[in-house]
């Protein structure tokens, strides 16, 4: 199932927050030319000199995405808001060496909406999922199911993800409970076929795709 929000945006304040826990998801602009979806998990109140001897109050955020979206300079994009983010820590667990998630914070003046971190709840198979990504142009959702846990505790789950949605939330449908992170997109390159040809022709995308629990963010930062 696949859900522009573009095309639902007037409806959504009837379907209500719970329903579409959009408003903590932005894009992630990597030095200016790559793009992933990153979302807040938390946001928690700090205490800062002002310049003038007093104190004054900010807001830490911190954010989640997948562990490949790394780079030089990341900008976390939400509407006409732009926060430059640094990484506070990987989660290493993929099968050829590298991170399948990624920890950043940035500081704002106000709070932001959070969503919710559903340590230790594992869904099972066949439980609906709802992935929230970013596409080439729109915010999009997509709800499929659980097809199972591979070798290395990732969520294989039914339905399309794009390169964009890569660090996208993987919810339980109809809240804010962030069970998982959109990590790995199924090419549909022929059988044999190396990376490299999808470089030089484009594969089509095809599920599953791979999203990592949201355990692999514990012990990388405290979220409240």
């Amino acid at each position: 199932m696949l859900v522009l929000l573009g095309a639902i945006l007037g409806r959504s304040a009837a379907a209500g927050a719970e329903a579409f826990p959009t408003d903590a998801v932005g894009r992630l602009i990597i030095d200016d030319q790559r793009l992933c979806t990153a979302f807040i998990i938390s946001s928690d109140v700090r205490q800062v000199p002002d310049g003038f001897g007093g104190r004054s109050t900010v807001y830490e955020n911190w954010l989640a995405t997948a562990g490949h979206c790394q780079g030089g300079t990341l900008v976390f994009q939400q509407q006409s808001q732009a926060y430059t983010a640094r990484v506070i820590g990987f989660s290493a667990g993929r099968a050829n060496g590298g991170f399948d998630v990624m920890v950043m914070s940035f500081v704002s003046d106000k709070r932001l909406p959070a969503l919710e971190p559903a340590f230790g709840e594992y869904p099972q198979v066949g439980d609906p999922l709802m992935l929230v990504g970013y596409g080439s142009r729109a915010l999009m959702m997509r709800v499929g199911p659980l097809l199972r846990y591979d070798e290395r505790g990732h969520m294989e789950i039914r339905g399309y993800a794009s390169r964009g949605n890569s660090g996208g939330p993987v919810l339980i449908p109809g809240t804010r409970r962030v069970v998982g992170i959109g990590i790995e997109t199924t090419l549909d390159k022929p059988e044999g076929a190396s990376f490299i040809y999808c470089i030089l022709a484009t594969c089509a995308v095809k599920p599953p795709y791979t999203a990592a629990h949201i355990d692999r963010l514990k012990g990388l930062a405290n979220f409240h």
